[in-house]
């Protein structure tokens, strides 16, 4: 295996780790919180901090890995209603919009990372950490849709990334 090879699939298993983490830490979080609410026991006054942070965390490095692994929604109907030559060619047009859009939000997120000097209000946490999570995921859409473009104009196949 090449040294890319084991990078993209280093990169993967982080990707899909970080949510599953952050999913279960949700879940528990809200377990301890509902039954602490339940039988009077005590008030978390920190939660909605904690939430955020996992939640945004969550949703952009998956995002991320379902980018990385091509298995976000797509309605493909329209180009396997296409010959070949021209499908190719709408799927780079795809893959230059999709760029483009990337783009914006790794540098807008990036920017809003970087302005950021607001902390959460009980446990004192920077909210650029929750923001961090926008421009590294957005970053690693952006080398997975150049890797594409790149394959697709050269007329390499796009193939499916191994998990």
């Amino acid at each position: 295996m090449t040294v890319l090879g084991h990078t993209d699939r280093i990169v993967g298993r982080v990707l899909r780790g970080i949510p599953i983490l952050c999913l279960s830490a949700l879940f528990a979080l809200l377990l301890v919180n509902v039954i602490a609410r339940v039988f009077k026991l005590a008030g978390f006054a920190w939660f909605d901090e904690i939430v955020q942070g996992l939640f945004a965390w969550m949703v952009f490095t998956g995002a991320a890995a379902l980018w990385r692994e091509r298995d976000h929604f797509q309605v493909d109907w329209l180009p396997m209603a296409l010959p070949p030559a021209r499908r190719r060619i709408l799927q780079i047009l795809t893959g230059i919009l999709s760029l483009g859009f990337i783009t914006a939000m790794t540098w807008y997120g990036l920017q809003l990372t970087i302005n950021a000097t607001a902390l959460t209000p009980i446990l004192d946490l920077p909210v650029r950490l929750f923001y961090l999570a926008i421009p590294l995921s957005g970053a690693v859409m952006l080398i997975y849709t150049l890797a594409d473009l790149v394959r697709l104009v050269h007329k390499t196949p796009v193939l499916e990334t191994p998990s």
